[in-house]
């Protein structure tokens, strides 16, 4: 994606402020040329960033936001107050229902290791008001929700079993994450060919699929943390962001892996090079 239309994104992202979910419909019908899961991806970064300047969880905080909750109970405000409050402190809403839970647990004398629980099941939260306010945050919730959670996971592996099966079309062998684990790799890429490749006149020995969009501040943190290491152990390979990237990360004279937004089928085996 170039530069400028991934700038434009952004900045109707950072200029909104409400829920996410509603972030995202604005952004459909803006940009609706672009991918739905691009979109999202983009969203939920974004939202990751501000939420990491925004979402304090000291105890002062959590006093203030259940000061809040209880005040609007109090005056016998209608559902929805937790969502309500999400917007005017620009936080999602299950960040500040784990918050009130957190007080709410705490005033009952309950076991704080449970709250994970009661917010994948309200209907385990004693009190019906708050169990319903829970409710609402794990519906109106696209990034921090159980179920959102949920379907982040699931999406990761949807997409390295797409990487294996597209892998597996052009006949190429190769060794999986769970393979090179039981010869205690501690970090290990999606795939491991047994042998090296050429794509675009570079060789690759290894792949390593990512659900997601690329913008600059996760491709720095990804290589960091995993690609060097890859890179360090099994020579250059190849980034797959299927959700595309932002060309800025994009460096042409990088010997250590190149970036796509799909598996390329233009593949050269090494062997047929002799």
């Amino acid at each position: 994606m170039d530069v400028s239309a991934y700038r434009n994104i952004v900045t109707v992202i950072r200029n909104y402020k409400g829920l996410s979910k509603n972030c995202l419909s604005i952004l459909v019908n803006n940009f609706p040329h672009i991918n739905h899961d691009t979109l999202y991806s983009i969203l939920s970064l974004e939202y990751q960033k501000r939420m990491r300047m925004n979402h304090v969880k000291n105890q002062s905080v959590i006093n203030k936001y259940w000061d809040v909750y209880q005040d609007a109970v109090k005056t016998g405000a209608g559902p929805g107050i937790i969502l309500r409050m999400a917007e005017r402190f620009d936080i999602c809403p299950c960040l500040i229902a784990k918050l009130i839970l957190h007080k709410y647990f705490k005033e009952c004398d309950m076991e704080l290791t449970q709250i994970n629980a009661h917010l994948r099941d309200t209907s385990l939260i004693p009190d019906p008001h708050l169990a319903y306010e829970v409710f609402l945050c794990t519906i109106y919730d696209n990034l921090y929700s159980p179920l959102s959670e949920t379907m982040k996971h699931s999406l990761g592996q949807e997409y390295e079993i797409k990487l294996h099966n597209e892998v597996l079309k052009l006949n190429l062998a190769f060794r999986d994450e769970e393979h090179l684990r039981k010869f205690g790799y501690d970090k290990t890429p999606d795939v491991k060919l047994d042998v090296p490749v050429a794509v675009d006149g570079f060789v690759i020995n290894w792949i390593e699929s990512k659900a997601l969009f690329g913008d600059d501040d996760v491709h720095i943190e990804y290589t960091k943390n995993q690609y060097l290491s890859y890179w360090n152990r099994f020579g250059p390979g190849l980034v797959i962001y299927w959700f595309g990237f932002v060309k800025s990360i994009v460096q042409a004279d990088d010997k250590r892996f190149i970036i796509r937004d799909h598996m390329p089928t233009n593949i050269v085996h090494i062997n047929y090079l002799r």
